[in-house]
């Protein structure tokens, strides 16, 4: 008997050891799996902030380079709308509701004005207007933006100046919807039945609740007895704040189910957001509460016969456990590296994408851009500095950058240096402007960065400049001369009227007046000199250019020059035109000097006239000299000239005149073959208020 109560005192010992063992085991089992959750669901909370601050940096990002385009550029629609409309398609629409540019107003006066908006109506807020008014203030240096959490409609302000040579020259402004981003990063967290994820800033304003959309926007701090339907107190909450970055525990609810907490803090626009995950206690243990249950009466059930099965069941059923948390560890360890794999490639796109984006930068710009070491060994060049200098692109790093060409003028300012070289990359004849800026470090100059400009075109326009001041100040001097010839050309053609009216024999008679015709054709001359640097209208009358050609010809027959010249004449009958006789005369007189002055030799020089449908055409043709391809396109310059004694103005005169008259003076040569020039007359019909000068 006292065997037997021993027994069963000992077996009542045994199963009250076993059940307390099992509870304690069960108590162990289920700390263990909790604090295991916990580690899991802080992994989620980092990489889902991770992801928002990931979003919100790419958006700034944007920000940042467009406000460094648009302060290198300047603001204003001109020009402008095309690179912003770029930025803003190449933005993540999900998140973005709207940019808008803005600039000061007319005369730098407040508010600032919107210049460029995606939006259909952009109309700047008090709120937008105080952040603008930030902007003002900050340093470009070091403050990047501007931020503000408007909550109202779900929509996050941020505004970003603008800066132009150290001036505040305008703002860009970016609104981003706060409710995409919980759809896409915080609703789509779910685990179990009941787990969640939900978002609060700083403050402690919910910012996002799956379970609880009505109390979005209030504040844990001002909660009003609505706030406290599923809670007692915001005890956690607090404790979230005003814990670290990152963190994990037990949330013992007053009534209703305990669980299981993790949070991760993350910055967005200087301000901290707090993204959350929670799961009640009882859905992370339910599973293996159950099979605690199941094998704790089993147990009961077969503790007398098969204790040593139970145990090995219970050592099975530890190490089961061991292997399930295992393979989850191992799945959620290829999730999140397969997470981290996708994000590394998603960064390396977005850094391909704004090295490309650097490039056509680059290459857009109005010249050669070239890098060089200190020993003027080319580093790196951009596609038009190549082209200029006739580099291949493949094998540019294998020259120096040596100008071999002559230095036309240089300067530096600021440490940075400008030259003007003639020739360079063996281009004769054109001009280059070299500005070059060294590239330092704190060990020194690295070497230097070039800026190779073509200013051929701008040299040209200053020469031309130069020849209009000369050809005013020749004007000048041609008026006091002429005005010296003028007094003793008019005794003479006064005496020569005076002969005219004596003489009675024909011959003399004729000769004075032909005396008289050309004296006045040198008074008209001189006068025309006398007027070089000044425009006036032309004086036109009906003319007959074969009339004309005529008299040219007969005043040439008499130079000292015509000697070995045979003058072949080929007139078609041309009705009259209306032009200025004295200035088409000028210019028929100048091409037969020049013919005659290319045939020193002797030769035959060819005048030819022909009716056109709306005017004539006259050809002086020479079998002179010629003129070389080199001088060419030089002719109808000012003071170019290939003759010794030449003041290069005959054809540069001409030329203008029949401009002024609207018609066009051709040339065709070749060296030794010698030179026809063609004077297109028109005839006058076209020419404004020609009728009123018209001598009928």
């Amino acid at each position: 008997m006292k065997q037997n109560l021993f027994l069963i005192v000992i077996s009542i010992a045994v199963v009250s050891l076993i059940i307390m063992l099992n509870l304690f085991l069960q108590q162990s089992y289920l700390s263990k799996m909790a604090e295991q959750f916990k580690r899991e669901q802080l992994i989620l909370a980092n990489t889902t902030a991770k992801n928002i601050s990931g979003r919100f940096g790419h958006l700034t990002d944007e920000m940042l380079l467009l406000a460094g385009i648009l302060g290198g550029k300047g603001l204003g629609p001109a020009g402008m709308q095309k690179a912003i409309k770029t930025f803003f398609n190449g933005m993540d629409k999900e998140a973005l509701v709207g940019l808008t540019v803005y600039e000061p107003a007319a005369g730098g006066f407040w508010p600032p004005r919107p210049i460029w908006s995606s939006l259909p109506r952009p109309r700047a807020t008090p709120v937008d207007l105080a952040l603008i008014r930030r902007t003002m203030s900050m340093n470009p240096a070091k403050v990047l933006y501007s931020d503000a959490l408007i909550f109202k409609k779900g929509i996050i302000k941020l505004y970003m100046p603008v800066f132009s040579g150290g001036r505040w020259r305008g703002a860009i402004g970016l609104d981003a919807s706060l409710d995409s981003i919980d759809r896409a990063f915080l609703a789509p967290v779910r685990f179990g039945n009941k787990g969640y994820a939900w978002m609060m800033n700083e403050d402690g304003t919910l910012l996002y609740h799956p379970s609880r959309p009505g109390m979005i926007g209030r504040n844990l701090y001002r909660a009003s007895g609505g706030c406290f339907a599923c809670h007692k107190s915001f005890n956690t909450e607090r404790w979230i704040l005003r814990s670290g970055p990152t963190g994990a525990s037990s949330y013992i609810a007053p009534f209703g189910e305990d669980k299981l907490i993790a949070f991760s803090k993350l910055s967005v626009f200087g301000r901290k957001w707090i993204v959350c995950t929670t799961i009640p206690y009882s859905e992370v243990t339910s599973s293996l509460r159950g099979s605690l249950k199941l094998q704790s009466i089993l147990m009961l059930v077969v503790f007398g016969a098969a204790f040593s099965g139970a145990t090995m069941l219970v050592v099975l059923n530890m190490k089961r456990t061991k292997a399930e948390e295992k393979a989850k560890r191992e799945e959620d360890l290829e999730k999140y590296t397969a997470l981290l794999e996708k994000t590394v490639l998603e960064r390396t796109e977005e850094l391909f994408a704004e090295k490309e984006k650097l490039n056509s930068i680059v290459n857009a710009v109005g010249g050669g851009l070239v890098l060089t070491g200190v020993d003027e060994k080319i580093i790196w060049a951009n596609k038009q500095f190549s082209e200029m200098a006739g580099f291949d692109a493949g094998e540019i790093s294998r020259h120096t950058f040596s100008p071999d060409c002559t230095a036309v003028s240089s300067h530096v300012s600021d440490g940075i240096e400008t030259s003007v070289f003639e020739g360079l990359f063996g281009r004769k004849g054109r001009f280059f402007q070299v500005t070059s800026a060294p590239v330092r470090s704190e060990g020194g100059v690295l070497g230097f960065i070039k800026l190779v400009q073509d200013i051929t075109e701008m040299k040209k326009m200053e020469e031309q400049v130069l020849n209009t001041v000369r050809l005013s100040e020749v004007g000048r001097l041609t008026a006091g001369i002429c005005h010296e010839i003028g007094n003793p050309l008019t005794a003479v053609f006064s005496f020569l009227q005076i002969l005219r009216d004596m003489e009675d024999e024909g011959f003399k008679k004729e000769s004075i007046e032909s005396m008289l015709f050309h004296i006045s054709r040198i008074a008209e001359t001189v006068r025309q000199l006398s007027t070089i640097s000044k425009v006036a209208p032309p004086a036109m009358k009906k003319v007959n250019i074969n009339l004309i050609l005529g008299q040219a010809m007969d005043l040439m027959k008499y130079d000292k020059r015509a000697v070995k010249i045979d003058f072949m004449e080929e007139f078609e009958e041309i009705a009259d035109i209306i032009t200025d006789e004295n200035r088409v005369s000028q210019v028929f007189i100048n091409i037969m000097l020049n013919a005659m002055d290319a045939m020193p030799e002797g030769g035959t020089l060819t005048v030819r006239s022909k009716a056109q449908a709306d005017g004539a055409a006259v050809e002086i043709e020479d079998t002179g000299v010629g003129i070389s391809q080199e001088d060419m396109p030089y002719i109808f310059e000012s003071f170019f000239t290939t003759k010794e004694k030449g003041t290069g103005l005959g054809l540069y005169v001409s030329h203008g005149i029949i401009r002024g008259l609207g018609g066009e003076l051709r040339v065709e040569s070749s060296p030794g073959a010698g030179t026809r020039f063609t004077v297109i007359i028109p005839a006058g019909r076209n020419l404004r208020d020609a009728d009123q000068n018209i001598d009928s």
